[in-house]
């Protein structure tokens, strides 16, 4: 089993993450942020050299990650992690990013309350979620504005319709797909699909 300490995790991220830094300064590519307006090629057009790099960073990161929290708290990370989706999939039915848009890139909690029509107490914990994810962000106290994130879901219709598909319908499919896994016999041939009930 590969060696995962603290400090060789970091030194591995930090090596791949210098990677990235000095191809995208060959490369003059603008490097990656969250603000909202953000575009650059990093995202879409990377050389291999970056794309290799990010890939290798982002599982070196997960590992970091389940290192630091131990079993309990990652597992219980990753359980919740559908709780953060439940929330983006509501703001979405809500139009409240919408809103933040149309606000001029801020708005209060109080305005997106009244334009959605959910009550203040439950939209902050829905908003605060989505902050801990990058998808929001508070620059005031009860004051919201958009991400580079939240800014794709306003912008694309095609991709944030894609993006409410797939919430609604993992969380059907996970659901059957655990029923269908139960019933017996259950061959890869001719047992039940969990994706084709419902």
């Amino acid at each position: 089993m590969e060696h995962m300490a603290i400090g060789n995790l970091a030194a591995d991220i930090l090596h791949e993450c210098s990677v990235m830094d000095r191809e995208c300064q060959a490369k003059n590519t603008a490097p990656p942020t969250l603000e909202a307006g953000t575009s650059t090629a990093f995202w879409l057009e990377s050389s291999p050299e970056i794309t290799a790099a990010r890939t290798k960073a982002l599982g070196l990161l997960d590992k970091l990650d389940a290192v630091l929290r131990g079993p309990h708290e990652f597992l219980h990370e990753y359980v919740a992690s559908g709780w953060d989706q439940a929330a983006l999939y509501a703001l979405l039915q809500s139009q409240t990013l919408e809103h933040i848009a149309s606000s001029g890139g801020l708005a209060s909690l109080g305005t997106l309350s009244a334009q959605s029509g959910i009550p203040s107490d439950k939209l902050v914990r829905i908003l605060a979620l989505l902050r801990c994810k990058n998808i929001v962000q508070e620059p005031e106290d009860g004051v919201f504005s958009l991400t580079t994130i939240s800014e794709k879901l306003v912008d694309d219709g095609d991709f944030r319709a894609w993006v409410e598909f797939q919430l609604f319908e993992t969380r059907v499919a996970g659901a059957h797909l655990g029923e269908a896994l139960n019933e017996q016999p259950n061959e890869y041939a001719n047992g039940t699909s969990g994706f084709k009930r419902g």
